[in-house]
C-alpha cells in the first residue's frame, strides 16, 4: 500500500511538471504566432511609406515642410497608411483565430497524452504486481507443493507395485483442478491488464499522431498568413512593393512641369489614390473571399 501511494505520487509530480511544460509550450505558439503578424506587417508598413518617399521624391525632389499643402498630403498620407495597416491586421487577424483554434486544440491533446502516459506507467505497474502475485500465490504455491507430494506417494508405491490409494489419486485430481483453477484466474488478470496496455498504447498513438497534425496545420496556416500579408495590396508580380508604380502617360517633361506647378494634385493622383483604391478593392474582393 505504501509502495503504491509512493508511485502515485510520483505520477501526480509528473502530471503537474508535464501540465505546466504544456502551458509554456501555448504561450510559445501563441508569440510566435504574433511575432509573424506583427514582423510581416511592419515590414509591409515600412516599404510602403518608402515606397511612397521614393515616388514623392521622383515627382519633386524639392516637396518637403514648407511646401504648398504639404500638411495636407501628410495628413492624407497617414489616413492612407493607417487603413493599409488595419487592413493588413485584419486579414492577420482572421488566420490568428484559426491559429488559436488549433493552439487550444494542441493544449486539450496533450493534457489527454499526459493522461494516457500515466495511464500507461500506472498499468506497467499494475500488470508487473500481478505477474509476481501469479508466480507467488501462496494458495496456488500451497496447493501445488500438496500436489507434489501426493504425485510423490503415488509415484513412489507405483515404482513399488503396490496398490493405489483412491483417495490419494482423489485428492491429487482435485488439488490439480483447484491449483489450475487459481493458475487461470491470475492469468486472466494478467492477461486483462495487458489487453489495458494495448489500447492505452493505440490511444498514445492516436493523440500523437493528433498533435503532428495539429502542428503542421499550425506550421501551414502560420506560412500561408504570411504569404497572404506579402501578397495583400500587391500590384504585378505581387513581389514587396519598394516603388510606387506611376502611370506611364507621364513623360519627363510633363512631369517636370506638373511637379513643380501641382506637386500635391500630381502625388494624389499617382500616389494616394491609387493606394487607396488598391486598399478598397482588398477589402471588397480579397479580404472578403477569404472571411467568406
Amino acid at each position: 500500500m505504501e509502495k503504491e501511494q509512493e508511485i502515485w505520487l510520483a505520477l501526480k509530480k509528473l502530471y503537474e511538471s508535464a501540465e505546466n511544460s504544456i502551458k509554456t509550450d501555448a504561450i510559445v505558439s501563441r508569440a510566435y504566432t504574433d511575432k509573424i503578424s506583427t514582423e510581416t506587417i511592419r515590414q509591409k508598413v515600412e516599404a510602403q511609406k518608402n515606397a511612397i518617399i521614393i515616388g514623392i521624391h521622383e515627382i519633386n525632389p524639392k516637396f518637403q515642410e514648407g511646401s504648398k499643402n504639404y500638411t495636407a498630403i501628410q495628413n492624407c498620407i497617414v489616413e492612407t497608411m493607417g487603413n493599409y495597416e488595419k487592413s493588413l491586421i485584419e486579414l492577420s487577424q482572421f488566420y490568428d483565430g484559426k491559429i488559436e483554434q488549433l493552439i487550444i486544440r494542441k493544449v486539450e491533446l496533450e493534457a489527454n497524452l499526459v493522461g494516457a502516459l500515466i495511464n500507461e506507467a500506472y498499468l506497467k505497474d499494475k500488470r508487473v504486481k500481478r505477474e509476481k502475485q501469479k508466480d507467488n500465490d501462496k494458495v496456488k504455491n500451497k496447493i501445488k507443493h500438496s500436489i507434489k507430494m501426493v504425485f510423490d506417494k503415488l509415484s513412489k508405491k507405483k515404482n513399488e507395485n503396490k496398490p493405489l490409494d483412491v483417495r490419494l489419486m482423489n485428492y491429487f485430481n482435485s488439488g490439480k483442478d483447484v491449483a489450475n483453477e487459481i493458475e487461470e484466474k491470475l492469468e486472466c488478470k494478467v492477461n486483462k491488464t495487458k489487453v489495458a496496455e494495448k489500447d492505452n498504447l493505440a490511444v498514445i498513438e492516436k493523440i500523437e499522431k493528433e498533435i503532428r497534425l495539429t502542428e503542421e496545420e499550425i506550421k501551414k496556416i502560420n506560412e500561408r498568413k504570411k504569404q497572404f500579408l506579402l501578397d495583400a495590396m500587391e500590384i504585378g508580380d505581387k513581389s514587396l512593393v519598394t516603388t510606387i508604380r506611376k502611370p506611364r502617360v507621364f513623360k519627363k517633361i510633363t512631369r517636370f512641369f506638373a511637379s513643380r506647378f501641382n506637386t500635391s494634385k500630381v502625388i494624389m493622383n499617382t500616389i494616394i489614390e491609387p493606394l487607396n483604391q488598391r486598399i478598397e478593392a482588398f477589402k471588397m474582393n480579397e479580404l472578403a473571399d477569404i472571411k467568406g
